[in-house]
């Protein structure tokens, strides 16, 4: 996901109840944090800012990390006045995770974010490495999403499917497990966390207008950049009107002629909170 300017415009909407929830209800594990605090999968920092930092003390740091450059580049443009912020770049699938990463954190966060990761035993392995012991790591990440079986579909469309050959690595690797809950605790437990919570539930996302949710849906593509300006449009027209008739797409009639519908996107959501040992 690069498209910085898109996705602010839609997480301070889509993503702003999702993490205030969780962060009320890991709120007695929040208060005993303290030193330096990870955010993984930052995007542009604002959620960073307006949700995370203000849950610690003043002598708490928080470090947002991305993938992406043009998200971090943002991210240090709109957040360049809080000093207790700051960013960097980092994948946290990399095979070579840098030194001066390793247990560099007390804790740690990610908000709808791990779901990207492909490779999942690599990427909790090294946020495993990067925190300090003892340390705690809570997060969400979405398991099932409408527009995962439309991705899918396009991905064998020959007009698509050569911008689409990595679609797997957007997919929760999970999605496609029988008994995605246990797998996963089994995954963390083998890479040594302790699993004080992990649980599956639905999640649920509201639009007024329409066109937040077309934006929402460009902004999380990682597809639609590669292609030929001519083509996006197209693409992302079917995307919008293809996820319309997923079973997990609710709608509210506005009983308004001057008013649209509103439109519910329901997904479900892990719910992780993970400890790192004591040695």
């Amino acid at each position: 996901m690069d498209q910085a300017k898109e996705y602010l415009n839609q997480t301070n909407g889509v993503q702003y109840e999702g993490i205030t929830s969780l962060l009320d209800e890991f709120e007695d594990e929040i208060k005993t944090m303290r030193g330096t605090i990870m955010d993984i999968g930052c995007g542009p920092g604002n959620l960073t800012k307006s949700l995370l930092l203000p849950k610690f003390t003043k002598d708490t740091n928080v470090i947002g990390l991305d993938v992406s450059k043009n998200m971090i580049d943002c991210a240090r443009t709109i957040n360049k006045s809080e000093k207790r912020l700051s960013f960097e770049q980092l994948n946290i699938e990399t095979n070579k995770l840098p030194a001066e990463y390793i247990e560099r954190f007390d804790n740690g966060f990610s908000f709808f974010c791990l779901q990207w990761v492909h490779d999942m035993k690599l990427g909790f392995g090294n946020i495993y490495k990067m925190l300090r012991p003892g340390g705690t790591f809570i997060s969400s990440q979405i398991l099932s999403f409408g527009i995962y079986p439309i991705y899918m579909r396009l991905a064998e469309d020959p007009r698509y499917k050569e911008y689409m050959k990595d679609v797997l690595h957007v997919i929760n690797p999970l999605y496609f497990d029988k008994t995605p809950r246990a797998t996963f605790k089994k995954l963390l437990r083998e890479i040594g966390f302790e699993v004080i919570h992990c649980s599956l539930r639905k999640g649920i996302g509201g639009y007024d207008v329409n066109d937040d949710r077309r934006e929402l849906l460009q902004s999380i593509n990682p597809f639609i950049l590669r292609m030929p300006k001519n083509m996006q449009k197209e693409y992302l027209d079917y995307i919008v009107n293809e996820s319309l008739k997923e079973e997990s797409v609710l709608f509210k009639p506005s009983g308004n002629s001057t008013e649209e519908d509103q439109v519910f996107d329901v997904y479900n959501l892990f719910t992780l909170c993970l400890r790192k040992p004591m040695r």
